[in-house]
């Protein structure tokens, strides 16, 4: 029979080959070059080596990468806010047990989600009973649970029911590459599937109910073919009755498909590659003059002619001529200019470091209007990873003995600093020399650390050891002020 695991789900074949484009746009020149005439079709007639050539001489621009990391810098430009109980914050220091804190994961969440718009975390428990032992016991034995994470090209197929009054994820299908077993120096894989779905087993009083059971396949000869039994993962003893996966996309945490943010980014980055191909072409061909000769036939097989300041061209027949060729046309300024022009719209879209910014004719204010629909959607998709990391660290803190509701990941949404102008710093600090109310020392401690004048994370108490409890001089400068 058939691979029938192997089966992909409708939305995944229609958004595959964008996910592949802003993969390999993402990753820079080696990939977009490896894809050849994916990416860079063959001139007509063109042979192999003439291809490689035209694809060798191309330029690469990684507007997109640029775009992307100033994009994860602005969600990043203060740390995630983090609320877990005090017994779960050790193990947020690694959280997939491979050394990855929970910092370095969302960062590797927020990377997945702006190249291609989905990404997946599975809260996973080692399949090893805890009955009987204490939360310290199950630590010191590193029985704890762990956060993975699959990019959207992993989840190849998925379903939804509607139990309970909700619409709940049934079933899920991951791949992922599993090392065969081999000498110390092999690196040989193949590839899984495992499988998450609700199965219906029956209960102590013969009714039928739904609980979380994982199974693994492989495809060999063509057919599916399990690997070890059916696992029901346990939590305090119980099976679950949920799959404890969660999407993480642009809008929303379902599992419907969105279209990777910067899709249009990457499409332009690709036609800016196949311009810079045939302008480079074009300059290879008519950037040196070419020699020609008219009315003059070779007075011997094999004759060659030689150019250079050492040679001379002397023919029989006074009516020969000889000249040079030399490209004059606008062809070249023609995509030269469609360049530029893609540049520019590449820094509409978003690549906004790519070019500067005119200062001189540009508000402060116009240029905060300016950015104000990327940063709507860049807050969005801060606001949707933030939804779906509480959710995946409430499992996670859950399975680790802890059952809290108020369990929080929330990423930032403050992209850009606050400007605060030297006349509001000066209203300020004299506010707070003639001591009036709600300029306390810790109210304007507080002000001054909102505008990140100084550094969150630092005290009032830190604050006033760094420069001394001495105040500055009073505004009349008699003595220290008030």
């Amino acid at each position: 029979m058939p691979s029938i695991v192997s089966t992909n789900h409708p939305d995944y074949t229609k958004k595959a080959d964008k996910w592949r484009r802003c993969r390999d746009v993402v990753a820079g020149a080696d990939a977009v070059k490896a894809a050849g005439v994916r990416y860079l079709p063959a001139l007509k007639d063109q042979s192999t080596d003439e291809y490689n050539a035209y694809k060798d001489r191309a330029k690469w621009f990684g507007a997109t990468w640029r775009t992307i990391e100033a994009l994860k810098g602005m969600i990043f430009r203060k740390p995630p806010q983090v609320e877990a109980a005090e017994s779960i914050k050790p193990f947020l220091d690694d959280v997939t047990l491979t050394g990855k804190s929970l910092m370095v994961f969302a960062h590797q969440v927020v990377l997945d989600v702006l190249t291609t718009g989905r990404v997946g975390v599975l809260v996973d428990y080692p399949q090893h009973s805890t009955e009987g032992l204490t939360l310290a016991d199950a630590q010191a034995l590193n029985l704890r649970p762990t956060l993975a994470m699959y990019p959207t090209e992993s989840i190849t197929n998925w379903k939804t029911e509607r139990i309970g009054n909700a619409t709940v994820l049934s079933l899920l299908v991951l791949t992922e590459d599993a090392a065969l077993d081999g000498n110390e120096f092999e690196h040989n894989t193949e590839t899984r599937y495992r499988v998450l779905d609700l199965a219906a087993i029956a209960g102590d009083d013969g009714s039928a109910r739904r609980v979380y059971r994982v199974r693994v396949f492989r495809v060999k000869d063509g057919e599916d073919e399990q690997i070890g039994a059916d696992l029901f993962p346990l939590m305090n003893g119980s099976p679950l009755s949920a799959i404890p996966f969660f999407f993480l996309g642009v809008d929303d945490t379902t599992p419907d498909v969105d279209d990777p943010p910067l899709i249009d980014l990457c499409d332009l980055n690709l036609d800016h590659y196949r311009l810079s191909a045939d302008h480079k072409h074009g300059l290879h061909f008519t950037g040196l003059p070419t020699a020609w000769i008219a009315g003059y036939t070779k007075q011997e097989e094999g004759e060659k002619l030689y150019l250079g300041s050492s040679h001379a061209w002397i023919f029989p027949d006074p009516q020969a001529k000889a000249g040079f060729l030399e490209f004059t046309g606008v062809g070249l300024s023609s995509i030269s200019d469609e360049m530029a022009c893609d540049k520019e719209e590449m820094a509409t879209i978003g690549a906004r470091l790519l070019t500067a910014e005119k200062k001189a004719t540009e508000t402060a204010q116009a240029a905060r209007i300016y950015r104000a629909g990327e940063s709507s959607i860049l807050a969005a998709i801060a606001g949707t990873i933030s939804d779906g990391l509480t959710k995946a660290l409430r499992v996670f803190s859950e399975w680790a003995g802890v059952k809290d509701d108020s369990v929080k990941v929330e990423l930032n949404r403050d992209f850009m600093p606050p400007e605060v102008t030297p006349e509001e710093l000066a209203g300020i600090l004299q506010s707070w020399q003639a001591g009036l109310p709600g300029f306390s020392d810790q109210g304007v401690f507080d002000m001054l650390q909102r505008k990140e004048v100084i550094a969150v994370g630092v005290t009032l108490e830190e604050e006033q050891a760094r420069i001394g409890e001495k105040r500055p001089p009073a505004p009349d400068g008699t003595g220290e002020g008030v």
